[in-house]
């Protein structure tokens, strides 16, 4: 009998720790917040073809400026869950990569760095995160960055 009840628990605690790792594995990220807490960004795109060398193109905008708002607007309902198992070094391109990247700042520090790939990945302050939104997945919002931006 004592058998038992001493495997009833066993079970129990792997249940209770399977549970803490999932919620440890889908962290929600707040970009909202970090965004608020802005008053510039500056805008990385890439863009890589093949072999050839990787082209960046680098612009700042303020807090008062349409193109900040529109980068707002577009992430403000942008839902992210970190990655558990997935790290940086494992991430690689075997075709042509495009990708935009946001530094959001205030004025004594980097609150947010957020890059999405052209083929649906992203990262948040380097770690990968699941990224939905109203406006579609991570490859939508892409392309609406890609757009506000040009």
């Amino acid at each position: 009998m004592e058998n038992k009840s001493l495997r009833f628990y066993a079970i129990m605690a792997l249940w209770v720790v399977l549970f803490v790792l999932l919620f440890i594995s889908n962290r929600r990220v707040d970009l909202k917040t970090d965004i608020n807490k802005s008053t510039s960004v500056s805008v990385s795109v890439e863009d890589t073809v093949s072999l050839s060398p990787a082209v960046v193109t680098t612009r700042a905008y303020s807090a008062s400026d349409d193109t900040y708002q529109a980068f707002f607007e577009i992430l403000q309902n942008a839902s992210c869950y970190q990655k558990f198992s997935q790290n940086a070094r494992s991430y690689s391109h075997d075709y042509e990569a495009h990708s935009i990247t946001l530094r959001f700042a205030d004025d004594a520090s980097q609150n947010l760095l957020f890059t999405v790939y052209s083929d649906g990945v992203c990262q948040v302050n380097g770690k990968f995160v699941f990224l939905r939104s109203p406006d579609g997945n991570a490859e939508a919002i892409y392309q609406l960055l890609r757009d506000a931006v040009v």
